[in-house]
């Protein structure tokens, strides 16, 4: 009976052996598969992030090219000339070619009207020897050229006058020669401030003539 007993008794743990060995492989076996599918699940993840990441880097250049196309565009059809000035004050400059009042690059008409060139004569009483002009076109911008003189000398090459002024300095004594080069259409129309006294000249001339602007001080 002893040695039937322990032969029973030897099967139990033989059987618990077996069984823990099985479940011991199970649980080895398990954990590989788990590394295998986050090996899996890490290599997809970068790879998906890099695809979203690549679709919306692709998104905002296409936006920035779109707000760069309409950026342009409104430069391109940006209207290039200023609002005309219809007031009293403008309506008396340009009946007396002269204004105290008007700022610097006012545009008094819309398209440009022969108006009779003449020469003036500036006195002052500034003690500076050297003074800025500001010259424009004071209605249309249609190609009108000209160029700047002081006492028979060109000062810069000739230019085109828009409403946007263009700033010179000159003496505050001698002679300044606005010079007609071109004329874009009309009539060569511009005008001209100097701050030595704070007036505004609007005045007229042809290809190869001039205005003569002859500055004193008394």
């Amino acid at each position: 009976m002893s040695n039937n007993r322990q032969g029973r008794f030897s099967e139990k743990p033989t059987n618990a052996a077996n069984f823990d060995i099985n479940n011991s492989e199970d649980m080895i076996q398990q954990p590989a598969v788990s590394s295998e599918v986050e090996t899996a699940i890490s290599e997809t993840e970068p790879t998906a992030q890099k695809k979203a990441k690549t679709r919306a880097d692709k998104k905002l250049e296409i936006t920035g090219l779109v707000l760069a196309g309409l950026f342009v565009a409104s430069m391109f059809f940006m209207p290039t000339s200023s609002s005309v000035n219809t007031s009293d004050e403008a309506k008396l400059a340009l009946e007396n070619q002269m204004s105290t009042q008007l700022p610097i690059g006012v545009r008094i008409l819309s398209d440009d009207e022969n108006l009779a060139g003449q020469d003036l004569t500036i006195t002052h009483s500034s003690p500076a020897e050297e003074n800025k002009i500001h010259i424009w076109d004071y209605a249309a911008e249609d190609g009108d050229y000209v160029q700047i003189l002081v006492d028979g000398v060109a000062i810069g090459d000739p230019f085109m006058i828009k409403n946007k002024p263009v700033v010179f300095t000159v003496p505050t004594t001698g002679e300044i020669q606005v010079l007609g080069i071109r004329d874009g259409g009309g009539g060569i129309t511009y005008a001209v401030h100097y701050e030595v006294n704070e007036t505004t000249y609007f005045n007229g001339t042809d290809v190869g003539n001039g205005n003569l602007y002859t500055l004193i001080r008394e």
